[in-house]
């Protein structure tokens, strides 16, 4: 599942680059996809040992941790691609940790000078270890819906806010019972354009 992920984000990524190299610059609407490479601070409820889910509930039940992501705009008018890595290790309850490999559509919805705020819906699969001989731990098909606003500092340089709210549907360990898993939680980070 993890090589089928990363093989279906190089391939959309390649298919943006060789996209925008298509048409020459300057002729019509397309000028080409700007794809941008990011890094970002994440706090997350991981929707385990806490019995609200919110991501401003059981701050002592966070996890932490940092993300990188890809993405490209307005590939298709207001549709883009995003695609990110994320590992959470620090912090939460103690006994556990959780990572995702994700990737997806991303919809361009307001812009305001400086200011893009877009939706995303991602695929892929989120990784759970749980310690101390506890069941669950494995990797689980998760999808995640959210919001990201990006505030463009530069030309090349954007920062960035982000909320996400994951779904891991068939986790069925520990204390959660067979509801599945619902980790959630907002980033913080700086983005730079790459290509164009």
């Amino acid at each position: 599942m993890l090589k089928k992920l990363c093989l279906l984000v190089s391939s959309l990524l390649m298919s943006t680059v060789l996209f925008a190299q298509s048409t020459p610059p300057g002729e019509g609407p397309w000028r080409g996809v700007p794809v941008w490479f990011g890094a970002e601070f994440s706090t997350f409820n991981p929707d385990y040992g806490c019995a609200n889910n919110s991501p401003f509930a059981c701050w002592n039940h966070h996890l932490a941790g940092v993300a990188s992501y890809v993405y490209a705009n307005n590939i298709f008018k207001v549709l883009g691609v995003e695609g990110e890595a994320r590992i959470l290790p620090w912090g939460g309850p103690g006994f556990l940790t959780q990572s995702s490999l994700l990737a997806g559509p991303r919809l361009g919805f307001w812009r305001y000078k400086r200011f893009l705020l877009d939706g995303k819906v991602l695929l892929g699969e989120g990784r759970i270890v749980l310690r101390d001989g506890i069941p669950g731990s494995g990797y689980y098909f998760a999808y995640a819906p959210g919001l990201v606003l990006d505030y463009r500092v530069s030309h090349r340089l954007s920062a960035r806010f982000d909320y996400e709210y994951q779904r891991w549907p068939s986790f069925k360990g520990g204390s959660t019972g067979a509801g599945g898993l619902t980790p959630n939680g907002l980033s913080f980070g700086v983005s730079y354009m790459l290509l164009r």
